[in-house]
């Protein structure tokens, strides 16, 4: 049945009877562009929460449009088509006298669709003879969707179409074929779907500010896009969002889940809606195959219509829910009916291992909470979410079954190696030269166990993890027999532990025989003899850390190098340590050759392996960087030392190695105070990466001796001393200014000893001298923001309220503390040294 009629004379009361507008509320730029004056038909549909309603009672608020009067008609039951035209002309009755008048015109009584004499177009011949003669009228029907017959839809759009003095106003949630009919019998007529109702981020900003909800216009973005701009969803989600610093907001996933959970009973596609957004991607197949039904051709339609209006976003053949929305209606499902989640879950991971989409899988997998399932998923694709660096590969590994443990050589290894960090005593051997037992384990010893942490080895190698590919290798090579699977770990253990900085343990896991240890003796001994091996052909890993490992100790303690080392021929799987050896002849050219020339040769090869970093593991792009970082450096090229820098990767900042050239950069580029926060965490990094703990040692001795911190450079500079003694590595000494160098370490014991090596070694500084920054104030950072945007100096003085003579004064300081002498040279400094973009 329908609400009572309420009349709305637009032009006598503006607003008065019409449906209250929500605060906050503005319509989109489309629905504002499209309402302009008064059209003769507009169709509003979009699914609940959309804001129709809203959208049309603001529309018709408007104090621009034409003079009319309005009947809002609000339907909230199921109504056939002649109890609709009984509640329309009903409606009508309660109008002014000349509606009244119309309505009794040629006929005693009041129309009613229920006279003795009514017919086919009874009720919309009623309705023509009340608009007749009088301003217009705009009729709406809230809620059209609930009118049971669709021949009432042609009617409307006819009588639109025909009488000028009758305005329509049509909001539906579903697809009736009136949204048709009016594009295609209406040329004036105006149809708003979901999308022209969506929320964009500049609205969701709005939304928000007018709500009193602080928010950034990034995180309005991420709020709006991630609910697919569904505005009464984003209005409950900015409503219990818990604000956070600078802008971002902590969204509530239970009360987007109880809006949804309303939502969804009210419309015919919700348990579609619930069941596919289980998966984080799916075919219109999968879909048919969660819902579990025949009819391809109505879930084929739902999902079409899903996408008209936004809420699944089509790309590559797949189908997705925005990311907010599919994590709320994943939660209701699970809190709704959490096996019928872990069932969906579950045919998801088998669709996507189907798929060979070992990511995806591992998702469904852990959310399905089966077992069998999880472990088969991490047996096959362990590699891949390694690449990836996905986190969930090391829950997944401690979340694996005991009796997958105990029974699969590659759970077994994935699992005693992965979760958390390698076992202390381990961490505490890789300190004094790993000695060649451990404490004895199970399964360790047996052969296919050896070959899984074998390859788990390489894997971590490549992701640049050098101490869990350590612990691997090392607990591979620990088979009493040796073997070729033996000394691969063990050279793997020489080339990894070389690359941490561990000379010394390098060497000498170099050296070792092919055959292990008796468990608990710490002694070598060799099984098959030392002709005999001579005589067996080298595996891979032995064939590289035969070449690299002493190239690079050398290297390190600043001997003579001999000829450059090449890679030797390995596998296509392989081939990125040719970044080792880059890193390698990259330095030397630094360190040895002492040319800049020298250095410029190798770094047109890096850049060109840098921009095919796609394929390059992580290893590779870090070593790269660094060198890159160095090179450029070495010729003066700081602001392309910043970019080649920045191009290894987005996450350099995780990676000590390519972190510790950003430092040596901001130390050469004079902002020390960068320095400082680039090395905060060299002592807790020396233990067991004592490089590239050196490294920041170093860059944080003198930046913090420069900042006249003399506390914290001493305390580095103790860390600097005792880590080349233990360690051997003295070329790092020379990555900063001899003058520098001697003023922070030569009071510490040992100094002496270190730096007449370094004399012995010949060994030049490879960069220039390191420049000087003063702090600019945060006014002559305003100026300098106002420079780099090419205004003149008077402009720049009204913009910032102050005399020009202000500003010159301010100008004069900016270049003197950047040591410039003109606007060109203060800009790119300023950009090279991150006060500018």
């Amino acid at each position: 049945m329908a609400v009572p009629a309420r009349l709305v004379e637009t032009n006598r009361a503006v607003g008065r009877g019409l449906p209250r507008v929500p605060a906050a509320f503005t319509p989109t730029p489309a629905a504002a562009q499209a309402l302009r004056g008064l059209p003769s038909l507009v169709v509003v549909h979009a699914p609940r929460g959309y804001g129709k309603t809203a959208t049309v009672s603001s529309w018709l608020r408007s104090t621009d449009l034409p003079n009319h009067d309005v009947v809002w008609i609000s339907l909230t039951g199921t109504v056939g088509r002649e109890q609709f035209w009984t509640d329309v002309l009903g409606a009508l009755a309660q109008v002014d006298d000349d509606v009244v008048a119309g309505l009794h015109r040629g006929s005693g009584t009041p129309a009613s669709a229920n006279s003795p004499d009514d017919g086919p177009g009874r009720g919309s011949a009623a309705l023509v003879r009340a608009v007749q003669g009088r301003r217009p009228l705009v009729l709406v029907i809230d809620g059209y969707d609930r009118v049971a017959d669709a021949d009432v839809d042609e009617e409307l759009v006819e009588l639109a179409r025909r009488h000028e003095g009758l305005r329509l106003v049509l909001t539906t949630r579903s697809a009736r074929p009136v949204v048709s009919l009016a594009r295609a019998a209406a040329p004036e007529a105006v149809v708003l779907e979901a999308s022209h109702l969506a929320l964009a981020a500049e609205l969701t900003h709005a939304l928000a500010d007018a709500m009193g909800v602080k928010i950034s216009v990034d995180a309005a973005e991420r709020v709006g896009s991630g609910l697919g701009g569904w505005p009464a969803l984003v209005r409950v989600a900015l409503a219990t969002a818990r604000p956070g610093p600078d802008g971002e907001v902590t969204l509530d996933p239970h009360g987007l889940a109880d809006y949804l959970r309303f939502v969804l009973r009210d419309t015919d596609d919700g348990d579609l809606i619930l069941t596919t957004a289980v998966a984080e991607r799916f075919t219109p197949q999968l879909a048919e195959q969660l819902v579990g039904t025949a009819r391809a051709d109505l879930v084929n339609r739902a999902l079409n219509r899903l996408t008209r209006v936004g809420l699944l976003r089509a790309q590559d053949g797949t189908l997705s829910y925005p990311p907010l929305l599919r994590e709320a209606l994943n939660m209701l499902l699970r809190e709704d009916d959490p096996v019928r989640y872990r069932r969906l879950s579950a045919e998801v991971t088998r669709a996507a291992l189907a798929g060979a989409d070992g990511l995806d899988a591992l998702e469904h997998a852990l959310a399905s909470q089966d077992a069998d399932l999880l472990t088969q998923v991490v047996e096959s694709s362990w590699a891949c979410m390694l690449a990836a660096h996905d986190p969930r590969l090391h829950r997944a590994v401690a979340d694996l079954p005991a009796r997958a443990v105990a029974t699969n050589a590659t759970v077994f290894a994935l699992h005693h190696v992965l979760p958390g960090q390698p076992p202390q005593w381990f961490l505490e051997a890789l300190q004094s030269d790993l000695p060649a037992t451990g404490p004895a384990l199970g399964r360790l010893g047996d052969p296919d166990v050896n070959a899984a942490l074998l390859e788990l080895g390489h894997a971590l190698l490549a992701d640049g993890d050098l101490i869990r590919a350590s612990f691997a290798w090392f607990e591979a090579a620990r088979h009493p027999l040796g073997g070729p699977v033996a000394r691969e770990a063990t050279a793997g253990v020489a080339l990894a532990t070389a690359l941490l900085g561990h000379l010394r343990t390098g060497e000498r896991w170099l050296a070792e025989p092919a055959g292990r240890a008796a468990p608990g003796t710490g002694r070598v001994a060799s099984v098959t003899g030392q002709e005999q091996m001579t005589q067996e052909p080298l595996g891979q890993l032995q064939t590289v850390a035969a070449a690299v490992v002493p190239a690079l100790t050398s290297l390190d303690r600043l001997e003579d190098l001999g000829a450059a080392v090449n890679l030797p021929d390995v596998s296509e799987g392989l081939s990125w340590l040719q970044a080792v050896v880059v890193y390698n002849r990259a330095n030397r050219a630094l360190f040895l050759d002492g040319s800049p020339a020298a250095a410029a040769e190798v770094l047109g090869e890096i850049e060109q392996q840098l921009d095919r970093a796609g394929g390059q593991p992580r290893l590779g792009r870090n070593l790269l960087g660094a060198c890159a970082v160095d090179l450029c450096l070495a010729s003066g090229q700081l602001a392309r030392a910043r970019e080649v820098g920045e191009r290894a990767g987005p996450k350099w900042w995780e990676d000590g190695l390519l972190r510790s050239a950003h430092a040596r950069l901001a130390l050469y580029s004079g902002d020390d105070r960068r320095v400082l926060l680039l090395t905060g965490d060299a002592f807790r990094l020396a233990p067991v990466r004592p490089r590239i703990a050196l490294k920041l040692a170093l860059a944080r001795a003198v930046a913090a001796h420069r900042l006249d911190q003399r506390a914290l450079s001493l305390e580095a500079a103790h860390l600097v001393v005792g880590l080349a003694e233990r360690t051997g590595m003295i070329r790092p000494l020379v990555l900063v200014p001899r003058a520098d160098l001697e003023q922070v370490i030569g009071e510490v014991p040992g100094a002496p000893a270190l730096l007449e090596r370094l004399d012995e070694a010949h060994a030049a500084a490879p960069f220039p001298q390191a420049a000087r920054v003063e702090r600019l104030s945060m006014r002559e950072r305003a100026v300098l923001r106002e420079l780099a945007l090419e205004r003149p100096l008077p402009v720049v003085a009204r913009r910032l309220y102050v005399s020009e003579s202000t500003v010159k004064t301010q100008v004069r300081s900016i270049y003197r503390k950047l040591g410039v002498h003109s606007r060109t040279e203060a800009l790119e400094r300023s950009r090279l040294l991150g006060l500018l973009p």
